[in-house]
């Protein structure tokens, strides 16, 4: 693979100018689409990685497709950490899906876990729809077949309890067509994923008093076993126009993970992000909320490295 860095000042990155920083060895984080999520959250690990220089490392941002791409790259020695969706990690290091082929990562290691992407469940007013039990027999947007959203979707109603049989009409819906349908009525509830607060959940909300639904059933927790990527969240109260209290969903995490560097490394480069982890977090929205507990809670479905568990213990 070709590999592309982007430089430091279209990155935003704060490159020391001393005498030795062209010895100095450079990470490369692969990201994503520049105009996503990925590539920036990618620019502020190095904004802070930049700022200390562990070890006198120093840090770069490569651009890539994503998830898939990332892992791609780690394994041929092209990046040297990647961010990825905790799905994608689990099926890379288990050789399964779209990663049969080349075979497990057994070698992938998380560091740390940043945002998540969240599904939330939104209603229309008068659906009586309250809890996820009321989706049975209810005309429910999954999203187009193959589709992210429409994965995430179906990860909800497995959850719930429920099957896609026990909706009355499964609609297939693109994200970008679910809040006028829902207020116009033509559906009762749609499953929406992303970084919150999302343009199409806000937008149902104002236009027709849409509300969020709590994702918890009693089947969640036997979920969550069988499903180790996916994670618990908490849409906040506030975050959506007239939402008065904390909304239950669930999701799946963006993990930084490894595959080559050294125990000393990540330990370095680990400890460095935690004693900054308040400026890090103030680098980019995805990340505005995020804590310490989120970074190293369920939804991590790889071993840690090693490195980042000796910055554990020593922080």
């Amino acid at each position: 693979m070709k590999r592309i860095l982007i430089p430091a000042l279209m990155a935003g990155l704060a490159l020391a100018q001393t005498a030795g920083a062209a010895e100095r060895r450079t990470l490369v984080i692969a990201g994503g689409e520049v105009t996503g999520y990925y590539f920036p959250v990618a620019g502020a690990l190095c904004r802070v990685i930049n700022k200390d220089h562990p070890l006198g490392l120093g840090c770069a941002v490569m651009p890539s497709s994503g998830s898939a791409a990332n892992l791609t790259a780690l394994k041929a020695g092209d990046a040297d950490l990647a961010l990825v969706q905790s799905r994608a990690a689990q099926m890379a290091a288990i050789g399964a899906e779209g990663f049969k082929e080349s075979g497990p990562m057994s070698e992938l290691r998380a560091l740390m876990a940043l945002h998540g992407e969240v599904a939330v469940v939104v209603a229309r007013p008068g659906s009586g729809i309250e809890t996820l039990g009321d989706l049975k027999g209810k005309r429910v947007n999954l999203g187009k077949p193959g589709s992210f959203q429409r994965s995430m979707a179906e990860m909800v109603i497995d959850a719930s309890g429920l099957s896609q049989g026990d909706l009355s009409v499964l609609v297939e819906l693109d994200l970008t067509e679910q809040a006028a349908e829902l207020c116009q009525g033509n559906i009762d509830a749609a499953v929406f994923t992303g970084i919150h607060p999302m343009p199409e959940v806000q937008m149902a909300v104002e236009e027709c008093g849409a509300s969020l639904v709590q994702i918890r059933s009693k089947s969640m927790d036997s979920f969550f076993k069988k499903v180790p990527w996916a994670a618990r969240f908490a849409v906040k109260s506030g975050t959506y126009d007239g939402q008065k209290e904390d909304v239950a969903a669930i999701g799946l995490k963006t993990l930084l993970v490894a595959t080559k560097l050294s125990t000393e490394e990540v330990t370095a480069v680990a400890k460095t992000l935690w004693a900054n982890f308040g400026a890090l977090t103030r680098l980019h929205p995805a990340l505005k909320g995020l804590s310490k507990a989120d970074s190293k809670s369920d939804g991590i479905p790889i071993r840690l490295h090693e490195g980042a568990e000796a910055a554990a213990v020593e922080r």
